[in-house]
């Protein structure tokens, strides 16, 4: 006759319990890390992800597709590929490791809903509070982008009309721009300007090779209302200094802004690298509206450019998805000044960046031509601007929560590619 003994049974339980637990835990790990793998599988970056119910909950930075919206579109439809019972997927997407928008799209019968804003810090703090209550942190590190080096190849066209002695002076240059983040929202660029093919007058500095971008920018804030950025060092166009940004959100389609700068000029002649005192101070007001209707962006920019004039520019660009083509007028000083850009893609829709160093062309071909170069408004540098990051755009780095909700909704819906 066998007598029930306690302590057997608290033994044998807890064997049975520790068996379990070993086969549980690893199967359901694999459920929560199948996310983040879709994620990596796809291309994504800096990836964290867990699923609550028919709720999937990420963050992903988009290092790989072209274009913001489609790289979020891409994102979605991995995971929803990743599982079919998800219906609802909340997005908080980073640039240079820093969150910039949460995408929430709801998956229905027939079409996708999406709805797009500033206010990043409540999602953070659900993804960072989960992640600290789960042993997966090796995921996240293993697809940061920490220390990663980009090399992307920027093409410069300049074609001026304007010589009385020429038809036209052509010039075209390869400018590769070497790029790292070293730690959360920061970005360091070193960029060479190569002359590759010109007609150039043999006084002309551009002939040979000159400095685009060294600089180190930094994000400090970016929240549900206010956007401050600072960039210090050597911008395009000839100036080195300080740059600083501020932004307020005052709804998904109209931001008010201010850029300030202090600079100086700098230029490689043939004996000496000759350098100016940093004492220009650019200061410009703007106001920054997007129109979903009709795809358009209008900016009014107004103050002080580069040079000192006092004046007024107003863009106005219209967005066909990635392309974007736009007109712009400038009064300054009693001078004015109108002119066209546009943004082409260069790149294909998705470029693999693996390793440690990784060469790329950029996402974007942009080009702007002026009327008027020549004559007072040319000898005095009038309404002239700078670029503290070599791919400066309409178009890229565009968060315009507005236009993001357009484009992804019409991405996920099939309407565009």
């Amino acid at each position: 006759m066998n007598c029930f003994s306690p302590l057997k049974f608290f033994v044998t339980e807890c064997r049975l319990l520790m068996v379990g637990l070993w086969v549980l835990f690893p199967i359901m790990g694999q459920a929560q890390n199948e996310y983040e793998r879709c994620l990596q599988k796809a291309g994504f970056e800096n990836v964290a992800a867990y699923a609550s119910h028919d709720t999937l909950t990420a963050t992903l930075e988009n290092t790989n597709y072209r274009g913001n919206y489609r790289g979020i579109g891409q994102a979605i439809k991995a995971l929803s590929a990743c599982d079919a019972q998800i219906k609802v997927f909340r997005l908080l997407v980073q640039e240079y490791q820093k969150p910039q928008v949460v995408v929430q799209a709801t998956r229905t019968s027939e079409l996708w809903s999406v709805q797009v804003d500033y206010d990043t810090q409540q999602l953070e703090q659900q993804i960072l509070t989960h992640r600290s209550a789960t042993a997966a942190r090796n995921e996240e590190m293993k697809t940061s982008t920490t220390g990663k080096i980009d090399v992307v190849l920027h093409p410069i066209f300049s074609f001026d009309n304007h010589k009385l002695d020429k038809l036209a002076e052509v010039c075209f240059f390869l400018a590769p721009s070497i790029e790292t983040t070293l730690w959360r929202g920061n970005r360091i660029y070193l960029q060479p300007i190569i002359p590759l093919a010109h007609n150039l007058t043999k006084s002309n500095p551009d002939r040979r090779v000159q400095l685009g971008v060294l600089a180190v920018r930094q994000e400090w804030l970016n929240q549900k209302r206010w956007y401050l950025s600072t960039t210090l060092g050597s911008f395009l166009y000839n100036r080195y200094g300080v740059n600083a940004e501020l932004a307020y959100h005052y709804n998904h389609q109209l931001d008010f802004g201010v850029r300030l700068g202090l600079t100086g000029e700098q230029l490689l002649l043939p004996n000496k690298w000759q350098t100016t005192a940093p004492n220009k101070f650019h200061g410009m007001a703007n106001v920054n509206f997007y129109h979903p209707a009709t795809s358009l962006q209008a900016k009014l920019s107004a103050g002080s450019f580069v040079y000192g004039d006092i004046g007024v520019r107003a863009d106005l660009v219209r967005h066909f998805g990635e392309f974007t083509v736009g007109v712009y007028g400038i009064y300054t000083d009693g001078e004015k000044n109108a002119g066209f850009n546009f943004a082409l893609p260069l790149s294909t829709r998705r470029q693999l960046r693996r390793g440690q160093v990784r060469i790329r062309f950029p996402q974007y071909f942009t080009w702007e031509y002026s009327m008027l170069n020549y004559y007072r408004y040319a000898f005095e540098h009038m309404g002239q601007d700078y670029k503290e990051r070599p791919d400066k755009s309409f178009t890229t780095h565009y968060w315009q929560a507005a236009y993001l909700q357009q484009y992804i909704t019409r991405f996920l819906n099939g309407v565009i590619r």
